[in-house]
């Protein structure tokens, strides 16, 4: 019975595991989790990163956008079309909507006068004016990969539509820029409207706009409105 028990207690002393050790198998199967659960909170902030960014870039192209489409939307508003006085050569207001494309996608001007010029005084005693000639016009840049639209204001009427003074560029992530025109004579849209030629001696009771632009990712966002001019007949 003694040596019985002597063998048996030796037995157990030889396999067992030394107390607080790790197996060679465990700590590989801890740094194989540990590595699992590290993947899965990188590519957690990876995504959320991520995320954050295409937001904050979808909301600088809204901001644009938006901030076109309002000063758009205040000047056309206030269009303002008289007829030509007696003796005059050429007309000195007028409403130009010029239709134009490139790579297939509408690329228009427009060109008009207004009464939406805020009336700041011009210095040297001369006083402003809340007549203001405006244009919209899209550039290609010499690369021809971007388009630029560039607002163009000057504080009183020009002769001339189609010349008119340095404007400065509202955005170069330009899609599309498509305007139409309702005639209340016809009561039908058009895309273009000229008041130079016989004929069209009245301003459309509405225009259209539809502004595509892209993100930095090349994603577009549209905007679309239509605007009712106060002073059309």
């Amino acid at each position: 019975m003694r040596e019985t028990g002597f063998i048996t207690n030796t037995r157990s002393r030889a396999g067992a595991v030394p107390a607080g050790g790790f197996t060679l198998l465990e700590a590989l199967i801890a740094m194989a989790i540990l590595a699992v659960i590290m993947t899965f909170v990188y590519l957690s902030f990876f995504t959320a990163f991520k995320a954050k960014s295409y937001v904050e870039q979808r909301n600088e192209v809204y901001q644009v956008g938006n901030q076109i489409m309002f000063h758009l939307k205040r000047e056309l508003s206030s269009a303002y079309l008289d007829v030509t006085p007696a003796g005059a050569i050429e007309p000195y207001t007028y409403f130009v909507g010029v239709k134009d494309k490139w790579n297939d996608q509408p690329m228009d001007k427009l060109f008009f006068t207004t009464l939406s010029h805020v009336d700041i005084p011009l210095g040297s005693g001369v006083a402003g004016s809340d007549y203001a000639a405006i244009g919209y016009d899209t550039q290609i840049n010499e690369d021809k990969n971007v388009v630029a639209l560039v607002h163009r204001e000057t504080p009183f009427f020009v002769s001339e539509p189609l010349v008119q003074g340095q404007g400065f560029v509202l955005t170069k992530s330009i899609v599309s820029f498509a305007l139409y025109y309702f005639d209340p004579n016809t009561k039908q849209w058009t895309d273009r409207w000229d008041t130079g030629q016989q004929g069209i001696t009245y301003l459309p009771s509405a225009v259209l706009i539809q502004l595509i632009l892209k993100d930095k990712n090349g994603v577009p966002v549209t905007f679309r409105q239509i605007v009712r001019l106060r002073m059309a007949q």
